[in-house]
């Protein structure tokens, strides 16, 4: 995945990581949720932040490939908000299906951060995303019998750290590219 790709597609990089605050803070401010009602918010939102991850990987270049993590990724997010929009009445068993989606979400966004340069803060901030992924499906799979409240709050957690990394990462992107340039072609030109 090429730094130039990611440039020119920041803003649905920065999309996403609104989406997944949004997510976060909805659910830390939502009086009185169940753990049926986290578990549709949760499938909702993998399925838009699915969906927008397939569209800007395959909108960031012609070349598929250069974008699977990218595109594996969303279609991962899909498929478990599919299956917690039609499973939300087993919300404990939705558990270790998000435990599951965290570590294969987490391993995706480390191999897209690995294919940044190492140089780049859109490189860590990438890789703080998907290390929150891993946090995420260690900690739920750690509370399986936990109190509601405590995983929607394990939940909210992931979704603000991952969604402000991801947003740093996608602001950092045209900076990264602007410092590469040679000083000269960043200079106005003389009146």
């Amino acid at each position: 995945m090429s730094l130039t790709a990611l440039v020119q597609n920041w803003w649905m990089m920065a999309i996403r990581g609104v989406l997944a605050v949004s997510l976060g803070v909805a659910l830390t401010v939502w009086p009185g949720l169940t753990l049926s009602n986290v578990v549709v918010f949760f499938g909702l939102y993998a399925i838009i932040d699915g969906a927008w991850s397939i569209a800007a990987g395959l909108r960031a270049t012609a070349r598929v490939l250069d974008t699977w993590p990218v595109v594996l990724e969303g279609a991962v997010s899909v498929v478990l908000g599919v299956t917690a929009i039609v499973w939300p009445f087993l919300p404990r068993g939705f558990i270790y299906l998000l435990a599951a989606w965290g570590v294969i979400t987490g391993v995706l966004e480390l191999t897209a951060a690995r294919r940044l340069p190492r140089t780049s803060r859109a490189h860590w901030l990438l890789a703080t995303a998907g290390l929150s992924s891993l946090f995420l499906a260690v900690v739920v799979a750690l509370l399986p019998h936990a109190d509601e409240h405590l995983i929607t709050r394990a939940i909210a957690v992931y979704a603000e750290i991952f969604g402000v990394g991801l947003f740093g990462a996608a602001l950092s992107f045209p900076q990264q590219v602007a410092s590469s340039l040679p000083s000269h072609a960043t200079a106005r030109p003389a009146r």
